[in-house]
């Protein structure tokens, strides 16, 4: 089983000239270790070595300092890196069009932007609803710069842990608890509307399949070039549960699955975490009867006088079709 750094690798080749956007104090691709890469962050090297005394020696110098102008202005040139990545970035932007578009332009032909995307079922986001492509469109419509203060009451009113933890493996919500009060939320909603400061927050939730239906519908519509090139989710179990993986480029094919397709697939995902344990022991206990059942029905077809009689023909096809 691939380790995390092993699976981004495959996603793209880090031996070119590269752009992390905000590694902050944990770099996929270290200078120190010979990476060619520029990095944006959110202040300089020394600024975050000061907020991160912990980690102060895994801070890399920072090439770029966002200062709310977009991606584009910030780096200033074209076609000018063979990959971009980004973890847990993408979530934070106030302009998710407008993000994909920069990263577009900044990469040369055939360059791809490899991101790693929270999956909001397993993180401190689960309670949240999904992000809508109308949502994201409205947000470029408006050329937003800074979350609305309805995202900044939702990112307070919302946020939950589960036992006390941020991220989880367990696809249940026993133990999920709210982190902040409804006082709080009306606070933050207040405060922001008169205040002009700038005020983080995970503004969009998805899980893997509905971020691969807004790549594809934003790709369709005409908004981005790009496409999903390769795709990766962790499986039940597997550490990082909590996050999923994507490779986007320019030349990538058309996706096949249907917006449809890939929209049941969110809801199923949805369905896959479970109220609290006990219904997801009934949801064990019902697949495993269905299991025995589909077994029970194949032994009988097995034992049929029909199945013996066809049998010389499944005979023929298997050998001559």
């Amino acid at each position: 089983m691939l380790n995390r750094n092993e699976l981004l690798f495959s996603l793209f080749d880090p031996s070119g000239f590269g752009l992390e956007i905000g590694p902050s104090y944990n770099p996929l691709l270290p200078k120190r270790r010979g990476y060619n890469v520029e990095i944006v962050d959110h202040a300089d090297a020394a600024s975050m070595r000061e907020k991160y005394r912990d980690d102060a020696s895994k801070i890399e110098e920072v090439d770029y300092v966002s200062d709310g102008r977009t991606l584009l202005e910030t780096i200033g040139y074209e076609q000018r890196y063979d990959f971009i990545f980004a973890s847990h970035v993408i979530e934070h932007v106030t302009d998710i069009v407008r993000f994909l578009q920069d990263c577009e332009t900044l990469l040369k032909p055939g360059g791809r932007l490899v991101l790693a995307v929270p999956d909001k079922r397993f993180c401190f986001d689960a309670l949240r609803p999904l992000s809508t492509v109308g949502q994201t469109l409205q947000a470029h419509a408006e050329k937003r710069k800074r979350h609305t203060p309805g995202i900044l009451f939702d990112q307070v009113s919302y946020v939950c842990t589960k036992a006390k933890q941020t991220v989880w493996l367990e696809p249940t919500f026993d133990d999920v608890a709210f982190l902040q009060s409804d006082e709080e939320a009306k606070s933050m909603f207040e405060a922001v509307q008169v205040d002009t400061a700038y005020y983080d927050a995970h503004a969009w939730q998805f899980t893997p399949a509905s971020f691969r239906f807004l790549i594809k519908k934003l790709r369709s519509l005409g908004y981005i070039k790009s496409g999903e090139l390769a795709f990766h989710k962790n499986e039940p179990g597997q550490l990082h549960l909590h996050e999923f993986y994507i490779s986007l480029s320019k030349n990538a094919p058309v996706l096949h699955d249907s917006d449809v397709d890939l929209l049941k697939e969110a809801e199923r995902e949805l369905r896959e975490v479970a109220v609290s344990r006990d219904e997801l022991s009934l949801q064990i206990a019902a697949a495993h009867q269905q299991i025995q059942s589909l077994i029970a029905t194949n032994q009988a077809l097995l034992k049929s006088t029909s199945w013996k009689i066809t049998a010389p023909l499944r005979y023929v096809r298997s050998v001559f079709l």
